[in-house]
């Protein structure tokens, strides 16, 4: 459960505390919210185009895809006094959107800076002029592991989850992962797939297999983590199709 604590250690007097599964619970629950439980399973990398438009306008959160940032900050998001927000994405990465060796990394920072605008504004709640948060190039180092106290790598932990989470969701990503390796026991040939289905880049894909328990075992065979979710039982996917 997510949890908003006071931090006299942290520079923003305050922090949230949340563990991954909670991240991806959160962030499954948005994704479900906006397709409304009709997402195409065939390829149900989200359309990050649509979700700005309708899913963040609802919530009085700005988007502008082509913000003049220095070269080393990817994205930033901006908590005004009045409660709007508006995330930035730097215009270098836009332009480079559709290469495929940008595409992923400019839909992680997009989704990145999603979570930040969404979860994050209590940290600016005493702030002064500037209420900015920027995202450098260093604080998109995903990692399976929650540091335990520098708050600046906490929250863009955070966000590197909340990330991966809303690009693929975990029920959604678990089933994809059954199905291809129901055709393949290579792992090469599973990654591609999941790239291909998530609109994601390799390094993305791998890292949640990691941090899901979804593990290539010596010998070539396959298994699940056992935590408790069987996703062709679960009821929040009955309707997808």
């Amino acid at each position: 459960m997510m949890q908003w604590v006071d931090d006299k250690e942290s520079p923003y007097g305050c922090r949230l505390v949340c563990s991954g599964a909670d991240i991806d619970d959160i962030m499954e629950e948005r994704y479900l919210k906006f397709y409304k439980g009709a997402c195409n399973m065939i390829h149900p990398a989200i359309d990050l185009d649509r979700f700005v438009d309708e899913a963040l306008t609802q919530e009085d959160i700005g988007f502008d895809s082509q913000a003049q940032l220095s070269r080393f900050i990817l994205g930033a998001t901006m908590f005004n006094p009045d409660g709007s927000k508006l995330i930035q994405i730097n215009a270098i990465l836009y332009h480079q959107r559709n290469t495929p060796a940008f595409k992923g990394r400019f839909r992680f920072t997009c989704a990145h800076e999603i979570f930040h605008s969404l979860f994050h504004g209590q940290l600016f709640r005493n702030a002064g002029d500037d209420r900015t948060l920027r995202c450098f190039e260093n604080h998109f180092m995903e990692s399976t592991v929650a540091p335990s106290q520098n708050t600046r790598d906490f929250i863009e932990w955070q966000a590197n989850r909340g990330s991966a989470a809303l690009l693929m969701p975990v029920s959604i990503f678990k089933e994809k992962v059954r199905q291809f390796r129901s055709k393949s026991h290579n792992q090469n040939a599973l990654l591609q797939d999941l790239v291909s289905c998530f609109d994601v880049s390799r390094q993305s894909a791998e890292l949640r297999l990691k941090t899901l328990g979804l593990l290539i075992l010596p010998g070539d065979d396959f298994v699940l983590e056992h935590d408790g979710i069987n996703s062709y039982e679960d009821p929040r996917r009955r309707e997808w199709h």
